[in-house]
């Protein structure tokens, strides 16, 4: 069954998904001891922030009557319900703790890798979505998010090559 989302509640996935980031991104940074790790960490918290924030506003600017910033089709709101229900994101957005205490950092690293591109794969389904004016912006988010995914995907690598 795919599920179909109006534009309000689209927005109000994309923004708990960033919300979700945010404590994900400081959870692992209260988990690693490197300085270093936690600063990066850190870092893509903050960029979850200003993520958050553009479609806080894309949000508020569609419920101030701009109609024009966002239209579907049932094929773009098809798309979005499929990625969401069939993989990690509904997890995500039904807030299923992904870090339990005790997880290995490796295995923390793979949970952000997993949501990192399917946040990718449902904001690239947003986009025709978005209004011209709006999709620039947009466009920024993923390009962040997929430099999210490398840089999480590197440190599992270099935590691996260390054989922890």
């Amino acid at each position: 069954m795919v599920l179909r989302f109006s534009p309000p509640e689209v927005l109000e996935m994309a923004k708990e998904l960033e919300r979700r980031g945010i404590d994900f991104y400081q959870r692992l940074a209260q988990l690693t001891s490197s300085v270093s790790t936690r600063e990066i960490f850190s870092f893509l918290g903050k960029e979850e922030e200003k993520h958050l924030d553009f479609f806080t506003h894309l949000q508020e600017e569609l419920n101030e009557g701009e109609q024009s910033i966002f239209s579907t089709t049932d094929e773009s709101v098809n798309y979005l319900g499929a990625i969401v229900e069939s993989g990690i994101l509904d997890k995500v957005l039904k807030g299923v703790d992904l870090t339990p205490a005790g997880i290995e950092m490796k295995d923390a690293l793979e949970v952000g890798i997993n949501i990192e591109k399917e946040s990718i794969l449902f904001y690239q389904g947003l986009t025709p979505m978005v209004s011209k004016e709006k999709r620039e912006w947009l466009d920024k988010v993923i390009e962040e998010e997929k430099k999210h995914f490398l840089r999480l995907q590197n440190m599992k690598r270099e935590l691996e090559e260390r054989g922890n």
